[in-house]
């Protein structure tokens, strides 16, 4: 039997992501990840207090919704945990959209806003970014006249590194107040220096949060997020629960490392060290870089030729990048700021490169 329904979905272009990377040797810039290593007891410190049923039975998921209660300092019922930010993004286009409605997206951002859009028959209205990577107003005043469903905003966006402020987060809840709209603001950085609209969801009954303990947690292969909103919202959206939302590895690193938030706030004021020691290095050579809410930065180049051939060279030598983009960022590559043992790596790799007069 052919599947005849949902043809649409033919002609999204869909790709597994491909390593391409040495894991051992090389270093990994290319995707925002924890660069260094947990130590090699970690993964025993976490189970060492499992019971001996922990693999042969389903995942207990209660008390991790207990601590993450606690630690946004919310109610459960306001709370959905998820696989990674993604199924959260999902849940809320299974919940909120119809066929043909319309919503926002900053661009350039995260690509699954425009492919779930695609997925679900939705228009997806690209709000761009003025050259002081400023939201253009004239766009973002056309996208509200579209009577939208849902804006999306990344706090802060990469790769180009927009952030805003509560009074801003404010003022955009309040213009999509006045037209029905849901404002979704996605904080996968939260903790690494952009503002928080969470305490804005007493205010708003149309703001939802959505975070991940892929960033500055550090660990991206629990595939673990969550959902916040009101509890009025949350019981709609919390009706898309899977049977079980997380495996129990995923659980237990998650509930273990809010249990010792320490090491999770040693590593990001250890990563902001390295960002902004590394932004001064980058500075003293000559480029233009930006970077100061999330674990990346990025530097812009003079044209898109030079952009690729820094991309290639630093390959070459088993630095893993991002970029460059399509216009107007054509001429920018993003990376990962890892802890200065590593960063140094990389600026030394820039600094031959100046030298061979690749840029």
């Amino acid at each position: 039997m052919i599947i005849k329904n949902n043809l649409h979905l033919k002609e999204i272009k869909r790709f597994r992501v491909s390593e391409g990377r040495d894991l051992e040797k090389g270093l990994r810039l290319d995707r925002n990840e924890k660069v260094d290593f947990w130590p090699n007891d970690f993964i025993q410190k976490v189970l060492s207090s499992k019971p001996k049923s922990f693999f042969s039975t389903y995942p207990e998921i209660s008390n991790l919704y207990k601590k993450l209660a606690k630690f946004n300092n919310v109610n459960e019922n306001q709370i959905l945990i998820t696989s990674g930010i993604d199924g959260s993004i999902k849940n809320l286009f299974s919940v909120l959209l119809n066929s043909g409605d319309t919503v926002g997206v900053f661009s350039p951002t995260y690509l699954m806003y425009e492919v779930y859009s695609r997925i679900y028959k939705v228009d997806c209205f690209q709000i761009k970014y003025s050259n002081d990577y400023k939201i253009n107003q004239d766009d973002l005043n056309n996208f509200f006249k579209l009577k939208p469903k849902i804006l999306f905003v990344p706090n802060p966006n990469q790769p180009i590194e927009s952030s805003l402020s509560l009074a801003e987060l404010r003022d955009l809840a309040e213009k999509c107040t006045k037209i029905g709209c849901f404002l979704v603001v996605d904080e996968a950085y939260y903790h690494l220096g952009a503002d928080t609209a969470l305490s804005l969801i007493k205010d708003f009954d149309n703001i939802i949060v959505v975070r991940t303990f892929s960033k500055a947690f550090g660990v991206p292969s629990i595939r673990t997020g969550y959902t916040i909103s009101t509890s009025e919202n949350m019981e709609i959206i919390s009706k898309m629960r899977i049977a079980h939302e997380l495996n129990s590895v995923s659980i237990a690193v998650a509930e273990y490392l809010l249990d010792n938030f320490d090491m999770v706030e040693n590593y990001c004021e250890k990563i902001k060290t390295s960002r902004d020691l590394t932004l001064k290095d980058l500075k003293s050579i000559g480029l233009n870089v930006r970077g100061k809410h999330g674990n990346y930065i990025l530097v812009t180049f003079k044209t898109e030729e030079v952009a690729k051939n820094i991309v290639k060279f630093l390959k070459e030598k088993l630095i893993y990048v991002k970029g460059p983009y399509l216009k107007p960022w054509n001429m920018c590559i993003c990376f990962t700021v890892g802890p200065q043992e590593y960063m140094k790596k990389f600026i030394s790799a820039i600094k031959e490169a100046k030298e061979k007069n690749i840029f």
